[in-house]
């Protein structure tokens, strides 16, 4: 009865000593505060670095526990050597049954801890990334603002450079008044000089409207690739038949020439046109179109070209220029003509007369009879230049929608092509 009541107060002497060694007073009040902070989520305080290692430390300390036998100094000396005999038998049954749970133990802990340490390394790369990111959109915010500011600089040149422009168009047409009124006392040739000088001050105005209305010359050039077939065909743009282009703008048709190995050459009456030409090494001169093909031998040429050139004149001169070309050109020459296609509704009744200089709008069958009528034979129109499928309405099996669509969005421009026989 002694032993029993012995044992039994050994019993209850051990589970106290264990839960001291498991449990301090202060982790019990911490688990009492966090029972209590289950039911408070304003109270919630997120677990730090320091707090992650420590409880790891903890749970290693914890890990191995049941491996050190207990101590029983408080106990008679044959009670100590009893209990002590029967608790190293019962742990060294313990370890060889626990031996698997304590590995696992300190391997999950190991995995924690290295976890915890490639979480820091990844919080440490993710600040830095976060960094740079965060410099990178400041660089950006500098240099749109940057920007913002050229094109504020540069729309107030641009504005600058209009104003400028109709104050000078107010001197030339003062100055021009002038000249009207003095006129009796200047001889002709002088009167003609000036003239001429007045009309070239609006060269560059004219370049302006060009390059707004018309396209860059990357569109240009693409526009015009499709009559390099048509010149290689009829075996012109040699030496002995080259081609002539009058009215040779900026000189896009003369570039491809150029590039397709073909000789060409262009004239052009306006002064910054010529020197935009001869910029790009191409062989251009300064002269009206009637004046200079009059001074072209007969039977010369094996081509004569104009883009958008035949709108810009009156009739009468339309039909000299005809015959002229006519004459110059080599039996099996050609002529290309491109213009503005008025059968086109948008063209005939708008875009056209956004070229303050264009004089009217000719249709292709009054242009192929013209040019049949001044000898010219095997004539084609060759409709281009459609407005893109997303202008158009959608078509359906009426005619009405087909038709629509043509009228409105078709071909914007035609060439006329005819041959000398």
């Amino acid at each position: 009865m002694v032993k029993s009541e012995d044992s039994k107060n050994y019993i209850e002497d051990l589970k106290k000593r264990i839960r001291k060694k498991v449990m301090t007073d202060q982790e019990s009040k911490n688990i009492n505060n966090s029972i209590k902070r289950r039911y408070d989520p304003s109270s919630i305080i997120l677990p730090t670095e320091d707090d992650f290692y420590s409880n790891i430390n903890k749970a290693e300390q914890n890990a191995n526990i049941g491996l050190a036998v207990p101590s029983f100094n408080k106990l008679f000396l044959l009670k100590r050597i009893t209990y002590g005999w029967v608790t190293k038998f019962l742990f060294k049954i313990l370890k060889v049954i626990t031996i698997n749970q304590r590995q696992f133990n300190l391997s999950v802990i190991d995995t924690l801890r290295s976890s915890i340490d490639d979480y820091n390394h990844l919080k440490l790369r993710f600040a830095g990334a976060k960094t740079q990111f965060d410099t990178g959109i400041m660089e950006l915010k500098i240099k749109q603002e940057q920007k913002d500011i050229e094109i504020d600089k540069l729309n107030n040149i641009v504005n600058y450079l209009k104003n400028s422009l109709v104050q000078l168009e107010k001197r030339i047409k003062s100055i021009t008044e002038g000249v009207k009124q003095d006129v009796e006392k200047i001889s002709n040739d002088k009167l003609q000089n000036l003239t001429d000088e007045i009309s070239h001050d609006l060269d560059s105005l004219y370049v302006f409207l060009e390059d707004s209305l018309r396209g860059n010359r990357k569109e240009i050039k693409k526009r015009l690739k499709i009559y390099i077939p048509v010149i290689k065909k009829a075996n012109v743009g040699l030496e002995n038949s080259p081609v002539l282009d009058i009215g040779c703008g900026r000189g896009e048709w003369l570039e491809l020439l150029k590039e397709a190995d073909l000789c060409a050459s262009g004239l052009d009456s306006n002064k910054v046109m010529i020197k935009i030409c001869k910029e790009r090494g191409l062989d251009v001169k300064e002269s009206e179109a009637l004046a200079f093909i009059k001074k072209v031998s007969a039977n010369s040429l094996g081509a004569v070209t104009g883009f958008h050139l035949i709108e810009h004149y009156g009739f009468d001169f339309l039909i000299k220029l005809l015959d002229e070309i006519l004459r110059v050109l080599k039996p099996g020459g050609l002529v290309i003509l491109e213009t503005p296609n008025p059968s086109n509704v948008l063209v005939g009744s708008c875009s056209f007369y956004l070229d303050p200089t264009h004089d009217k709008p000719l249709p292709s069958p009054l242009i192929k009879l013209v040019l049949e009528s001044r000898g010219f034979s095997k004539i084609r129109i060759m409709n281009i230049n459609p407005y893109k499928d997303d202008f158009k309405i959608k078509e359906d099996d009426s005619e009405t929608s087909k038709r629509f669509n043509d009228y409105f969005y078709g071909p914007q421009d035609y060439a006329v092509v005819g041959y000398k026989i």
